[in-house]
């Protein structure tokens, strides 16, 4: 199936196929019998192999993107303050933790946690007459 074969060129390439390229174009391949032989896009091949013959190594460049504001003691602090207590607010978290970071970031730790958000009640959900209302209108049907 053409689709099957075309999700894998997208995936990155791992330590081994970069080898392979890099060896196999060495042994004086074209870049298209090596995108047969490893499956992959033509264009995956030539970008490893330029990466290989401009800098002399064939390892995957860091990830772009914000360096991490908080060390993974400082997580394993935000996700203990929700466990220990369920209404926490974001604000009392950030200024418990002393780092400086926004509410986001503190939503997303829980959420890498498997924690979800947990609000108090500010009033009770139904009053004494929309309980009476509701029983007026089920009795009626």
């Amino acid at each position: 199936m053409p689709g099957k074969r075309a999700r894998r060129h997208f995936s990155q390439l791992n330590e081994f196929e970069r080898g392979l390229i890099i060896g196999m174009r060495t042994a004086g391949w074209s870049t298209r019998r090596v995108a047969g032989q490893v499956d992959r896009s033509e264009c995956a091949v030539r970008n490893c192999w330029e990466q290989w013959t401009r800098e002399g190594t064939h390892v995957r460049k860091t990830g772009s993107g914000a360096t991490r504001k908080t060390t993974t003691r400082e997580d394993r602090r935000i996700v203990h303050q929700v466990l220990v207590d369920p209404t926490v607010t974001r604000s009392t978290i950030r200024a418990d933790v002393g780092v400086v970071i926004v509410p986001q970031t503190i939503s997303r730790h829980l959420a890498e946690a498997n924690l979800k958000s947990k609000c108090p009640f500010r009033a009770l959900p139904l009053t004494p007459e929309h309980r009476q209302l509701r029983l007026q209108w089920c009795q009626a049907r």
